[in-house]
């Protein structure tokens, strides 16, 4: 499919790679994966063709159809609506369909055999290509990716940064390219967006090249790994736990392998050294220096990893409870966020806040640090000092300081040494540390902010996202830190190998309220797993999706139950309600399905007042289809909250 061969590149006057080669065969699906600076992203830059190649070669079919999803597009501006953009990404089914609708025009006025003729022809490539599923793909994508069917219409500028990427990302898998290029794909999305996402690549037939710090999404996602080290790509087979195993059993066999040659050019030196001076040895000791001379020596390639031990103290023992949150009601207009919920955090917990995006976790962050309004009561604990992370703090950085003096100015207590080993820990290594805070990229920023904010000696940390701009190493010696780390935690991530090492207790908001499960994060998964399977199916197709639901029923040590006041009777007859409407739903699709397949068919295509009473009736079909859909969800989320409470 792609080939690059003994391909140099060097960039701000160093060589990212020097001779080295990378074959992409159909199918694979590869991670991407390396320290920061090493020249992943630079890399999909070269294949997608952003960067020139001027050392080495790149080979590809002239017809190879490129996607390439990279943090560029963050600052897109485009005035189209967010379903346009996304249908924007099949160039083929626009061209055909607006083909189409000319041809119809045309028709109305000027009838004749050869634009008959051309508009059975585009109406049949047109459904070869998957047209007229083509609308209905763009809406499962967009809806899988977090999207609702209200923000559809709307202006792509009106959305944040994240959520355009979001767009962009939909629009690529829409397209489905020969070779799909997703630089960090999950950088901007929660839990159940990237659980989405992993099961959509998992039945993804094509090839793609994943870049991504999130080891748990790549072992769900890819079956090879090229690790980029040393300037070279090394290739394995399998995903990113059977690369490490693999690495590891490499590294270790050429270690033997090196010191089996080691010892043996000792011996020949040995050898040497003793007989060169012997006449009747000078063809042996000629032979042996020759023979050495020839060798390919083994090289032992030391990781390229920094070796870094960093400790976050506290100033000050709090007791034993941090905060209680008591009857916190907390709205935004009319999108309640917080009804009446209660929460308790003792010290050393390690609670990770998880679940959708929307749903109040990084308010509740706020809510505690008491950076804004609410009604209720939130009372920290005796000598509790919060400090707080978010990416709104960046704009507290002093844009006029260097890396070293900013960060000194948490406290006078840290030697330079230690500030750099804090600073080399967040990606800033030798000089970088006098780089001016005013020069940095936004993820730089980010990486200071925390940076600061884990050395004030607090005794309560309070953190939004800290691993979204970290490599896979800092994040591991991140979770290492927190672990070790006295006092008291409480996060909102979505790298679940960050959740599964640091986190004791996961908390989720569910209607209002903060549910508590006790217990590690793959326990609290298991929990989950478990709840679901036993939980009787609603009606044909109605199942809880997302992980809050799919909690919502089992959640005994929250108390969830039936709704006060909610009789079994009103459950039985939603119930009911919503079979009725599922079999309307499946009805109406069977109906379109046929007439789907008779606009296939050559003879109905080439008679006009065939297809156009087919297509007003297939718009019709779907029309109600969507409105019952409507219906129908909102008939759900009341069956829901008569059974959560």
């Amino acid at each position: 499919m792609l080939a690059l061969v003994d391909f140099s590149f060097e960039f701000a006057g160093r060589y990212l790679y020097k001779n080295a080669n990378w074959h992409i065969k159909p199918n694979e699906k590869i991670g991407l994966v390396g320290l920061n600076g090493t020249g992943k992203s630079t890399l999909l830059r070269v294949i997608s063709g952003d960067f020139d190649l001027r050392e080495g070669k790149m080979s590809k079919p002239g017809d190879l159809k490129i996607g390439f999803l990279n943090q560029d597009l963050l600052s897109l501006d485009i005035g189209e609506s967010v379903r346009d953009v996304v249908l924007g990404g099949r160039d083929d089914l626009m061209k055909l369909d607006k083909e189409i609708n000319e041809l119809l025009i045309k028709l109305e006025t000027q009838y004749d055999d050869r634009t008959l003729q051309r508009l059975s022809d585009c109406q049949e490539q047109f459904g070869a290509l998957g047209g007229y599923d083509w609308h209905a793909q763009a809406d499962k994508i967009l809806e899988g990716l977090g999207f609702s069917t209200e923000q559809l219409g709307k202006s792509l500028r009106e959305f944040s940064g994240g959520w355009r990427m979001r767009a962009m990302l939909a629009k690529l898998l829409l397209m489905s390219p020969d070779l799909l290029l997703l630089d960090e794909p999950t950088n901007h999305l929660d839990l159940p967006t990237i659980q989405w996402l992993e099961d959509y690549l998992y039945e993804y037939q094509g090839t793609y090249v994943i870049v991504s710090h999130d080891r748990f999404f790549l072992d769900r996602t890819v079956n090879r790994i090229a690790e980029v080290a040393h300037q070279q790509l090394f290739h394995y087979k399998g995903n990113f736990t059977e690369y490490l195993e693999q690495k590891e059993e490499r590294d270790e066999m050429m270690q033997r392998r090196f010191e089996n040659q080691q010892d043996f050019i000792r011996q020949q030196m040995r050898f040497i050294q003793r007989f060169r001076y012997k006449a009747s040895k000078s063809t042996a000791v000629q032979s042996r220096v020759k023979m050495l001379e020839r060798m390919d020596k083994i090289e032992v390639l030391k990781d390229e990893k920094r070796e870094f031990d960093i400790k976050f103290n506290i100033r000050i023992a709090p007791g034993k409870t941090i905060v209680e949150v008591k009857d916190v009601q907390k709205a935004y207009g009319d999108n309640v966020i917080f009804s009446g919920t209660e929460a308790q955090l003792l010290r050393g917990d390690k609670v990770a806040l998880v679940g959708a995006n929307g749903k109040g976790k990084s308010t509740l962050l706020r809510l505690i640090y008491g950076g804004e309004p609410f009604d209720g009561d939130i009372q920290l604990g005796w000598n509790v000092e919060p400090a707080f992370f978010a990416q709104h703090q960046l704009e507290a950085l002093d844009l006029k300081n260097d890396l070293l003096n900013e960060i000194g100015r948490v406290s006078g207590e840290y030697t330079e040494r230690e500030l750099r080993t804090v600073l080399g820990c967040f990606l800033f290594t030798g000089e970088e540390v006098f780089k001016k805070v005013k020069v940095l990229s936004g993820g730089e920023k980010s990486r200071l902010a925390l940076a600061k904010t884990l050395i004030t000696q607090s005794n309560f940390l309070l953190l939004d996202e800290p691993t979204n701009h970290l490599d896979m190493f800092s994040t591991s010696v991140l979770a290492e830190s927190l672990i070790d780390y006295s006092g008291t935690v409480l996060f909102v991530s979505h790298d679940r190998t960050f959740i599964s090492r640091v986190a004791n207790k996961i908390w989720w908001i569910e209607n209002g309220k903060i549910r508590e499960y006790q217990g590690t994060y793959d326990e609290y998964q298991e929990w989950v797993q478990k709840r679901v399977a036993a939980e009787p199916v609603v009606a044909k197709g109605a199942t809880l999706n997302t992980p809050e639901s799919k909690t919502a029923t089992a959640n005994s040590s929250s108390g969830t139950a039936v709704k006060a006041g909610a009789s079994k009777n009103q459950i039985k007859k939603l119930e009911e309600e919503l079979a009725v409407m599922e079999n309307h739903i499946s009805g109406l699709n069977t109906e379109k399905a046929k007439v789907e397949k008779q606009l296939h068919l050559p003879e109905i295509a080439a008679d006009f007042e065939k297809v156009a009473s087919l297509t007003v009736q297939y718009d019709g079909l779907e029309k109600q289809v969507l409105e019952l859909q409507q219906k129908h969800d909102a008939l759900f989320e009341e069956w829901l909250m008569l059974q959560e409470g």
